[in-house]
């Protein structure tokens, strides 16, 4: 069973723009969707606001990856990116590869940071 987290940027599409919707959707169906706080952290607090309760009842459903946040890795692989150009990372994203690395579990982003990351790390990452 292949697991996958999906990024922040593509729930919001998939939510408001319908993008991608039959493959997540089938994702959801078959339980191979994870999430983690962080990602939670990026999404619920603006679904409140504007009061879209199905997208926080969806996300509500999906089980959460733990995080074991390795400092020292982070700052390894902050250090390697810049050296090699790829500049303006997000911390958030850095941790949220690492999780995925971690967890043997595919991102689904649509975020070039996050395909650049993805590919520095040696992480499967599905873009649409």
């Amino acid at each position: 069973m292949n697991y996958i987290i999906i990024d922040s940027c593509v729930w919001i599409n998939y939510f408001r723009n319908k993008i991608n919707f039959k493959e997540i959707s089938q994702l959801l169906i078959d339980n191979l969707v994870l999430t983690n706080k962080i990602i939670l952290s990026e999404l619920i607090p603006s679904a409140m606001v504007n009061k879209e309760y199905d997208f926080i009842d969806c996300l509500s459903g999906i089980d959460i990856v733990p995080l074991d946040i390795d400092w020292d890795e982070i700052i390894g692989i902050q250090y390697q990116c810049i050296k090699t150009g790829i500049n303006k990372l997000g911390l958030l994203d850095i941790v949220i590869a690492q999780n995925a690395k971690q967890n043997n579990i595919e991102i689904f982003s649509t975020d070039k940071h996050m395909i650049l990351l993805s590919n520095k790390m040696g992480i499967n990452c599905r873009i649409k």
